[in-house]
């Protein structure tokens, strides 16, 4: 699961001190099979194509810098084959 938070994520030092500045958006992930998905859905939103969900499976089992690299092979070929 990966939960979007606005939070402080940087502090500076006032006086004796240090004091949150800045709100920035930030993600927590609870686990890696989330950002796995998380990943798979940005290249279905990129390319336009649904993956089987047996291939979803499949991809979420890999190690990501290995996922990372198939989903660039494949989106490379279907850039290839487009007209």
């Amino acid at each position: 699961m990966i939960e979007h938070y606005q939070g402080y994520t940087e502090v500076r030092k006032v006086g004796q001190g240090l004091r949150p500045v800045g709100k920035h958006p930030f993600k927590i992930i609870h686990n890696a099979r989330a950002v796995k998905y998380d990943l798979i859905q940005q290249f279905e939103a990129s390319t336009g194509i649904i993956l089987p969900s047996g291939v979803k499976g499949n991809l979420c089992t890999q190690p990501v810098p290995i996922l990372g690299n198939e989903l660039a092979i494949m989106k490379l070929q279907i850039e290839e084959t487009k007209p």
